[in-house]
């Protein structure tokens, strides 16, 4: 310091013995002074130290002298211990002298009065992990990391060494950090006396490190196995160097130590080489951290001390000596604060504030968290505007993890309701960027913890009314772990609105008007819970921003056999809810308010009687029945599956009264459901949306159970018939799906299975009947001779019918004669009336075919008409393969006879004819093409299934005459239609690629205009350089496709950014759907050019996202060969193996269909969606490893090139 140079008078005494030694002052190693250094940013600028001028030079230089000499009696008696102990002669050295020069880094060498205070003795020490390869070896990495001893014993080792010799104390840390790093070159002692030559060394060092040596691997980095835990045991180390140092006063005594080894870990900070610039910046943290709990240790030393002076002197008869004493101890624990303060500034600007924002993420990670860590210790210095503003610039890092990091601290800060005050302004400032990351984010962790720091933010009343609603509404967001962890958040904005309604009224009139749900017997009495769900409903119908176009009519014109038992939005926000809202346990009193008859309160919720004012709050508005009716399912699923979890615990024995529980809970729950239902649906079922609720509900009953109870099988028949009457009532498309669930499940329980089938009987006669009286008298076959209300009445009748046809076999009724009511009309209705059901369902698929005359709104209804035709179609033959299967596993001669085979193959071949001119005629991504082309590739692969059947043991052999029919049974797809259903595939290629901007390759086109034929794709490994470069020829369809492409462009943009993601979502569905029936088919043999349809599905496997590619792989024989291959490896890693290849055989051996178990999609494209999640897990993994490697290579190329020195600091500007 410029004062310690002058005398007190401010002059300089030139009569002072000077020292006989050469000294030099040393100047401030300016970043300016040092461009042209192989540093990126002058990390070891000292901001604390002051500039002095050339004339005080010398001054300086001798008082430093005389307060070394003052403080040597003390360093003598300890020096004088150590030399008896070790029995050395020679005298040790000074402490390290500065030199002079005109550039450099100056040490602050402050006073050395300040005693020591041992530090807290710690909790549990850790050992380092003794390393084999170091046991034998000295210095101290052996000691660190060779030893197995704790970081105490090394730091301690150390210490002792600077008491003997500093200089050569602090070579050996430099050189134990380069050892660290991974660099075997050594420095001497000399470098350590020319502190000032120090960025010029390190340059030197870096320069024969790595002008051969380019590898990025290092210690600290290395997946190596000698190297586990290697940065714990480093930072351990340091931090206990830095205790050991306070402990034994040379943190105070001689803080050139200190400054001297920060002058080296900071200089190494800005180096270009990523592998000193990481280990050093993790060390420089680690010292940073031990100097915070240092500086916490002393503040508790200080306030327990000042405790103890206050008390002192409010005694009457005080003790001055202690007073003294108390007074000194503070004054001595305020210095070393001081001292501990101004190297925590020091290290945070050379430090921290370059590389925080460094290009390596590890680095930017590790600053975030050691920030976080020190404002928790040392709330004192760091808990302020100035470094808390760094965690809010970090939540922009491009990086997912650095962002992760930065909210978890942020989020740890929070935790301690002590720092609320202190963040308010720090909140105020950066809470729209919280909201963004947890609203939209990239990485869903990251959203997931910015959602619980927002949880906090709320418990604080830190957030805007907008900023609430905004992460309310991802209650209803697509990722799973997002919707979860906003449960608890969206459950308390429901409690808030709960509180905000009943907090005028007098509590216990509340509780007059409204008691509890625990305090009520019946489920239709009003309780408090009534309010709470009123409040549930009015903010899911708010929060939800579906439009009501979802309930178009265009939605019935998907196929059917698409229909699944997709949960809706309220559902999936229920199952987040479910666990933090204990109300949805008592769900009775919810189907009790659901049944309640709102339409009779008149009064309101500002009524000056709170009875009345409560009956007027808890009023149901239009439409947030069906809300309900939502949550209401998902709450008994959830409450049923709780109680089976229960009686499937095998944990601990369970009593047999607790069993009890159990299943007095299960009968408790079905005797309520069968009470409930059949009234929700007599309130309710005229409504589709309510329908569709309801009948699921049903499907959660357990008929067994109901069985059992008195009266339990004529209840569950009354319900059956409310389901039918449903099935017939509704023309809505969900409605018939769930009801056809319904019967569907009923059919699994043995005391309800008789009654079922009975009830699907009765529908599928009424069905006919009706057919037989629309049609009566009418031509059948031909598009647009139907009358319009025919027409819509026919449509509705066989999506009944392709529904009905999905709950059980219908092969025998579509096969029999149509009953005959009345008088036949000669000539009239083109034959059906003498036929069959499944011939007149043949001849409905010709109305697919277009025609120039037929009106849009007819052509809309015929499209229909044939779609569900080819549905109920496709399920007779999955009906058929299904009893021939049964037939063979029996050897049954009777049904394997030469005639019934013969005529399934007849029928399949007119069903294929009457077919391919409805698919041909149409463009490549109409729905009735798509739907056929679907439905062909399904009929012809579940045809090749026969061929691996076999008789179960015991059942005899397959007679020759019988094996060869059923193998007669799988033949290819004819080349016509596969030429249709690949310009399909590549139809859906280029519309799944151009709504998600995807550049994708596209083969070369062959033979005449009018599409692609699959053959030709095996020209393509053949085609010169010149003819892939040429344009591919556009088709016919190609123009009119391309208009109706802009078309859905235009639409898309009309949507706006929800409707876009959606569209993109379908066309990805489409493409993987039509694939997974290539890739079926093609396993399964059917396809002609087997090896050129897979080099097409192939062709783009790696650019239309992962979901293709999984589906896509299954066509790997060489990945399938390797995963059934044996290995020798025992235990579990070969079970797993083994696993996957039994996996793999089901798909590409054995396709198997299990009797009784046709459901809506195909069973056997089941397969492949059950397996595709374990492909894509693959995926991911292979491509985190190829994102290492990947990250190795940069860094390899990065460290070759030696970025430029800006680089190691733009990454994000202040």
């Amino acid at each position: 310091m410029e004062t310690d140079s002058e005398l007190p008078n401010g002059t300089a005494d030139s009569n002072r013995r000077k020292s006989g030694r050469v000294s030099r002052r040393p100047d401030v190693f300016a970043e300016e002074e040092h461009a042209g250094s192989l540093l990126a940013n002058g990390s070891a600028k000292r901001k604390r130290v002051a500039v002095t001028h050339a004339n005080d030079t010398e001054d300086e230089d001798e008082t430093s002298e005389d307060d070394e000499d003052e403080s040597e009696p003390d360093d003598e008696d300890v020096r004088e211990k150590q030399r008896t102990q070790n029995k050395r002669k020679n005298p040790p050295k000074q402490a390290i002298k500065r030199v002079k020069t005109n550039a450099g880094t100056k040490l602050a060498i402050r006073s050395a009065n300040a005693p020591g205070r041992p530090a807290t003795k710690s909790a549990k020490v850790q050992r380092a992990r003794a390393r084999q390869s170091q046991v034998q070896k000295e210095g101290l990495y052996a000691e660190v990391f060779g030893r197995g001893q704790d970081a105490d014993h090394a730091a301690g080792l150390w210490i002792g060494s600077v008491r003997k010799d500093s200089v050569a104390a602090i070579r050996d840390l430099v050189n134990f950090i380069f050892e660290c790093i991974g660099c075997e070159i050594k420095i001497t002692s000399p470098d350590i006396e020319d502190i000032d030559n120090v960025p010029g060394r390190l340059g030197d060092v870096l320069e024969e490190q790595y002008s051969e040596n380019q590898s990025a691997d290092y210690p600290l980095v290395s997946k190596s196995k000698q190297y586990a835990e290697f940065k714990t045991v480093l930072t351990e180390f340091f931090d206990a160097l830095v205790k050991a140092l306070h402990n034994s006063s040379i943190l105070y005594e001689q803080p050139e130590v200190y400054d001297n080894i920060h002058v080296w870990v900071g200089t190494m900070t800005g180096a270009n080489f990523r592998p000193f610039r990481h280990t050093a910046t993790v060390i420089s943290l680690s010292m940073i951290t031990a100097l915070c709990d240092l500086a916490g240790e002393i503040q508790q030393s200080t306030s327990t001390t000042k405790t103890q002076l206050d008390a002192e002197k409010k005694k009457r008869s005080s003790n001055k000596g202690r007073v003294a004493s108390l007074q000194e101890s503070m004054k001595a624990d305020e210095k070393k604060l001081e001292i501990i303060d101004a190297s925590l500034r020091d290290g945070f600007d050379t430090v921290y504030v370059h590389r925080y924002r460094d290009v390596d993420e590890k680095i930017r990670v590790e600053c975030v968290a050691a920030l976080g860590s020190w404002i928790t210790k040392y709330r004192k210095m760091f808990l302020e505007g100035q470094y808390l503003r760094y965690l809010g610039w970090v939540m922009s890092d491009p990086n997912a993890p650095t962002r992760l990091e930065v909210v978890r601290q942020i989020k740890m800060l929070f935790s301690q309701k002590r720092n609320v005050t202190a963040l308010r302004a720090f909140t105020d400032r950066f809470r729209p960027r919280m909201v963004e990351m947890g609203a939209r984010d990239a990485d869903v962790s990251v959203r997931v913890e910015s959602i619980e720091l927002l949880d906090k933010l709320r418990n604080y009343e830190l957030l805007e009314p907008d900023d609430i609603d905004t992460i309310g509404r991802l209650i209803f967001d697509a990722e799973p772990r997002v919707r979860k962890v906003v449960g608890k958040f969206f459950v308390s904005n429901i409690e808030d609105l709960y509180k905000a309604l009943v907090e005028d009224w007098e509590t216990d009139q509340y509780s007059d008007a409204l008691p509890t749900v625990e305090d009520t017997d019946d489920m239709m009495d009003a309780n408090q819970s009534w309010i709470k769900f009123k409040c549930l409903a009015q903010t899911l119908s708010s929060y939800d921003a579906r439009s009501e176009s979802a309930n178009s009519p265009e939605d019935n014109i998907r196929t059917l056999a698409s229909t699944d038992n997709a949960d809706s939005r309220y559902m999936l926000a229920t199952q987040s809810i479910y666990s933090h809202m204990k109300e949805l346990n008592h769900w009775e009193s919810l189907a009790g308010y659901l049944l309640y008859d709102h339409s009779s309160i008149t009064a309101s919720g500002d009524d000056s009687d709170v009875s009345q004012a409560a009956q007027g709050t808890y009023k149901l508005s239009q439409g947030e029945e069906i809300v309900l009716l939502d949550v209401l399912y998902f709450s008994v699923k959830m409450y049923l599956a709780g109680v089976l979890d229960l009686a499937r615990d095998k944990k601990g024995g369970r009593t047999n009264a607790t069993k009890d529980s159990i299943h007095q809970k299960q009968e408790t729950a079905a005797h309520n459901l069968s009470t409930i239902i059949p009234q929700l649906l007599s309130r309710y079922g005229s409504t589709p949306e309510a329908a569709t609720s309801i009948l699921r509900l049903e499907q959660l009953l357990d008929a067994d159970l109901i069985g059992d109870l008195q009266g339990g099988e004529a209840t569950y028949s009354s319900l059956l018939d409310d389901i039918n009457k449903q099935f017939t009532s509704h023309s809505d498309r969900k409605v018939l799906a769930e009801a056809s669930r319904s019967l569907r499940v009923a059919r699994t329980y043995e005391q309800s299975k008789d009654a079922a089938t009975a009830k699907v009987q009765k529908l599928w006669s009424d069905i006919i009947s009706s057919l037989q009286s629309l049609l009566k008298g009418k031509t059948v076959g031909t598009r647009g001779t139907l009358d319009r209300n025919i027409l819509r009445e026919l449509v509705n009748v066989c999506v009944r019918v392709a529904n009905l046809a999905s709950v059980s076999d219908c092969a025998e009724i579509l096969e029999a004669k149509l009953p005959v009511h009345g008088k036949k009309g000669k000539g009239k209705g083109g034959g059906w009336e003498d036929g069959t059901l499944l011939e007149l369902l043949m001849k409905l698929v010709a109305h697919g075919m277009l025609d120039d005359d037929t009106t849009d709104a007819v052509a809309e209804m015929e499209d229909q008409l044939c779609m569900a035709v080819i549905t109920a179609l496709s399920f007779y033959f999955r009906w058929k393969i299904v009893s021939l299967k049964a037939a063979i596993e029996s050897n049954d001669a009777r049904s394997l006879s030469t005639r019934p085979i013969v005529d399934l193959g007849l029928k399949r071949e007119n069903f294929i004819e009457v077919l391919t001119p409805v698919v041909a005629g149409r463009l490549p991504l109409d729905q009735v093409r798509v739907t056929g082309v679907l439905t062909v590739l399904d009929v012809f692969t579940l045809f090749a299934t026969t061929k691996h059947l076999q008789p179960k043991p015991g059942r005899g052999e397959i007679d020759d005459d019988v094996e060869a029919n059923v193998a007669s049974l799988t033949v290819s797809v004819p080349e016509e239609l596969l030429t249709e259903i690949m310009q399909t595939y590549e139809r859906s290629e280029k519309s799944f690629a151009r709504k998600t901007n995807r550049k994708i390759v596209e083969p070369r086109k062959a033979g005449k205009k009018g599409g692609s034929r699959a053959g030709t794709v095996e020209a393509e490994t053949e085609q010169t350089q010149e003819d892939i470069e040429k344009p591919p020829e556009d088709s016919d369809d190609e123009d009119d496709d391309d208009e109706s492409s802009e078309d859905d462009g235009e639409a898309e943009a009309a949507e706006g950014k929800e409707g876009r993601k959606q569209a993109n979502l379908i066309a990805e569905q489409g493409l993987c759907e039509v694939t997974s029936k290539l890739v079926l088919a093609t396993i399964a043999g059917v396809l002609e050019g087997k090896e050129a349809v897979k080099t097409r599905l192939n062709l783009n496997r790696s650019k239309l996202g992962k979901s293709y590619a999984g589906v896509v792989a299954y066509l790997d024989e060489k990945k399938d060969k390797e995963k059934q291959r044996p290995t020798s490896k025992s235990g579990p890693a070969g079970e797993k193996k083994g696993s996957k290849a039994k996996s793999k055989e089901i798909v590409t051996e054995a396709m198997e269909l299990e009797h009784d178990q046709i459901v809506d999609v195909d069973d056997v494209a089941d397969v492949v969606e059950e397996r595709r999640d374990a492909v894509e897990r693959e995926i991911e993994d292979e491509e985190e490893l190829e994102r290492e490697d990947r990250e190795l290579e940069d860094r390899d190329e990065d460290e070759a090139r030696g970025e430029a020195d800006d680089d190691d600091d733009e990454v994000m500007g202040d």
